[in-house]
């Protein structure tokens, strides 16, 4: 089984995945990771924003597939809502996350004027404190409606330590 690992670009998904110790018996990876070995795509563009979701998120689901049947469970980090090539939110529908043999999600938040600073730190863009928290808004809100549906456990953490985070995945640091 897996753990998905959600929130906004710049909340420190990564960050404290990277930091769990190696014994975990998770590997971490990204969704954006998998789909790009699965689908043999170049890099994404710095904006993050997607083309073609219907074909990453199938590409997502073999490659998750095809690591639990090697016997890798997955610390995956990724969103339930994705920023279209025109700028948009995409909700991504539950079926998305049916595929992904989950046992439980850890969505990370954090407040927009940090992850505005951490986005143009990282990223060199700039994002609004408004826009940030309307997104940060939806992605809880598609992450509680998907957790429900499928009912699994949801854990919200906001700026999150390492021990918080370790707890919330269930690894002992």
């Amino acid at each position: 089984m897996n753990i998905f690992i959600a929130g906004i670009h710049g909340v420190g998904k990564t960050y404290l995945a990277k930091r769990l110790p190696a014994q975990s018996g998770l590997m971490h990876t990204s969704a954006s990771a998998l789909i790009k070995e699965e689908r043999a795509l170049p890099d994404w563009n710095a904006d993050k924003r997607v083309a073609d979701v219907d074909a990453n998120q199938y590409a997502l689901a073999q490659a998750v597939a095809r690591h639990n049947a090697a016997g890798t469970p997955l610390l995956l980090d990724g969103h339930f809502v994705l920023l279209g090539k025109d700028g948009r939110f995409i909700i991504l529908g539950t079926e998305v996350f049916k595929a992904l043999n989950l046992s439980a999600v850890v969505l990370i938040e954090a407040p927009p004027g940090v992850v505005a600073g951490r986005i143009t730190a990282r990223d060199d863009l700039h994002r609004d404190a408004a826009w940030l928290a309307d997104f940060i808004a939806r992605e809880r809100a598609q992450a509680e409606r998907v957790c429900a549906e499928l009912n699994l456990p949801l854990t919200v953490l906001d700026s999150p330590d390492d021990a918080d985070f370790a707890e919330a995945v269930g690894v002992a640091l």
